[in-house]
């Protein structure tokens, strides 16, 4: 008895949980640095906070550490983001290996652009619903709140700095603006970058659009067989 009792709370309290994550916003913040050629950042998705979290960071661009919280019981791991390098133990190609290679890229084109005609009219729906449903749901349940936007930028010719910086000061959404900072190197070559920000998500709302994406590309698939 006393186990069906915990069966049926149990069930009662992953049917209020899984209410709860649908209709209380998840929120994103991002915090990241790209400076000296090293990429340093930190993004935490977290509902009620102390409830559930995971936490993304990334040092150096050489392993990705990921801690999930749950209870405030936190789970850790790493992933390494290096690549093995692979040694080249075959023997250079000859000139008639060359053009044979050239040749089938050629032919790889021309089977691209053959298989662009033959699926267009599906890269068309699916562009269609793109704009349909995806833009409502980058409007109305997405929600960007910038923090803060630094950089330093200085491009291998000044004159390009320039022409860069002339340009992003005439966009409306950059003039103005106190958490926008955007400073300009004209002798080195760099680009830092500090950006922090938050995203809240509304999952009821993007849940349903995702239903109704499920839905309309299962009737466009039943109309083509």
């Amino acid at each position: 008895m006393f186990f069906l009792y915990f069966l049926i709370y149990f069930l009662i309290f992953i049917l209020l949980l899984f209410l709860g994550m649908i209709f209380i916003p998840f929120k994103t913040s991002i915090d990241t640095r790209y400076q000296n050629k090293n990429l340093n950042g930190k993004i935490t998705l977290y509902w009620i906070k102390f409830l559930f979290a995971i936490i993304l960071s990334i040092e150096n661009k050489s392993k990705l550490n990921v801690k999930i919280k749950f209870l405030q019981i936190p789970i850790k791991f790493a992933i390494s983001l290096k690549k093995k390098t692979k040694k080249n133990k075959g023997k250079t190609k000859t000139e008639k290996e060359i053009t044979v290679d050239k040749k089938s890229k050629y032919k790889s084109i021309t089977e691209i652009k053959s298989l662009y005609v033959e699926k267009k009219p599906q890269i068309t729906f699916y562009k269609n619903l793109f704009k349909k449903h995806f833009v409502i749901i980058w409007r109305e349940y997405l929600q960007f709140k910038l923090k803060n936007f630094s950089t330093n930028i200085g491009l291998p010719n000044p004159s390009n700095t320039g022409k860069l910086s002339g340009y992003l000061y005439t966009l409306p959404f950059i003039t103005n603006k106190k958490n926008i900072n955007l400073h300009w190197d004209y002798f080195n070559t760099r680009y830092d970058i500090i950006l922090k920000m938050n995203i809240i998500m509304k999952l009821y709302g993007i849940l349903f659009r995702l239903l109704l994406i499920w839905r309309e590309i299962n009737k466009f698939k039943k109309k083509e067989r």
